[in-house]
């Protein structure tokens, strides 16, 4: 039988029913390590697609772990696409607790070694899957393009890159932007929605007329990641990219030193936020345009690799897929 991966619907049983694909290597014999993939910031569905931007990194990364003999778990957010609830009304908190029913989904089934699972976490994701490690433990995690900051420093560092860049302007367009003092208006503007934002007790506020997930900024700026990492005492590698402009790359070396358990990191040459190789100038302002450009491109081969090499020497799977995978088999539950 040609060897390739298996593919079941499933639905995970948090506050709201949340939809997600268990990818499970076919022919593995007896139960196999597990993998929950947790995606970042945004409405993107469980592969990693949505906003006009489909990157599908978790399905990537799904595929690749999958072949190297782990079961994989990803899944559509609280709210959005299959998933049930409400993605404006959903909180940080929120989050974290679909990642535990997550977690407690995987060690449930019987396929899974319940002694063997991990989390793998993706820029909010690797802050998400800390948070979720005190109740509901792991036997491995991999953070991707994480933070060491809280929420409020990392949203004002990102903003003023941005306004940084607004000031360098060159030629006419410079010209028009410093006469019309937008770097300043923007400043006012990113400190009164902050404002606004704290004060606020309900889940959504209109600010300027669009609806704002009130509830998840005022948790996402409150949490600070260093209150969490300390807790966490699996294994960890912690991995960045040279090229990330929304996360200081050297964030993995401090996320290493504060965990509790073994940890490892690596900052790989030429890899930004959405784990592609690139080389142009970067841009806060153009940050989107850079990762539209970058879509057909594979997920970096020297991530992929340090993967496989941090899996095997501490949550070692069986026979890896050697053969090119067969068209997934599809089932649901």
């Amino acid at each position: 039988m040609k060897k390739g991966i298996r593919e079941v619907e499933v639905t995970i049983p948090a506050d709201y029913p949340l939809k997600g694909t268990l990818a499970l290597p076919s022919g593995a014999e007896g139960t196999v390590p597990a993998i929950l993939l947790v995606a970042g910031t945004g409405k993107s569905d469980r592969n990693g697609n949505g906003g006009g931007i489909d990157m599908n990194i978790y399905q990537e990364l799904a595929d690749h772990l999958t072949r190297l003999g782990y079961a994989t778990l990803r899944y559509d957010k609280r709210g959005t696409h299959q998933s049930e609830g409400s993605y404006d009304e959903a909180g940080f908190w929120d989050y974290v607790a679909d990642a535990r029913a997550c977690v407690r989904l995987l060690k449930s089934r019987p396929e899974i070694d319940a002694s063997a699972v991990a989390v793998l976490g993706h820029s909010e994701g690797a802050m998400i899957a800390p948070a979720s490690f005190a109740e509901e433990p792991v036997a491995g995690m991999i953070l991707l393009a994480g933070t060491a900051e809280d929420g409020e420093s990392m949203l004002t560092s990102q903003g003023k890159v941005a306004i940084r860049e607004l000031e360098e302007s060159k030629g006419f367009k410079g010209f028009l932007i410093r006469l019309l003092g937008i770097p300043n208006k923007a400043r006012k503007q990113n400190a009164k929605l902050f404002a606004t934002i704290r004060s606020s007790t309900g889940p959504t506020l209109k600010y300027r007329g669009v609806t704002l997930n009130a509830k998840w900024f005022r948790e996402h700026l409150a949490f600070d990641v260093k209150d969490s990492l300390p807790s966490v005492t699996c294994p960890v590698l912690a991995v960045t990219g040279e090229k990330d402009i929304q996360v200081p790359p050297q964030d993995v070396k401090t996320i290493a030193e504060l965990v509790a358990g073994e940890a490892e990191w690596k900052v790989i040459p030429r890899m930004n936020h959405i784990l592609r190789a690139y080389d142009g100038t970067h841009s806060m302002l153009g940050v989107l345009k850079e990762y539209k450009t970058l879509l057909n491109e594979p997920i970096m081969p020297e991530l992929l690799d340090t993967l496989a090499d941090w899996l095997a020497r501490h949550l070692p799977a069986g026979s890896p897929v050697t053969e090119p995978a067969a068209p997934a088999e599809r089932l649901a539950e």
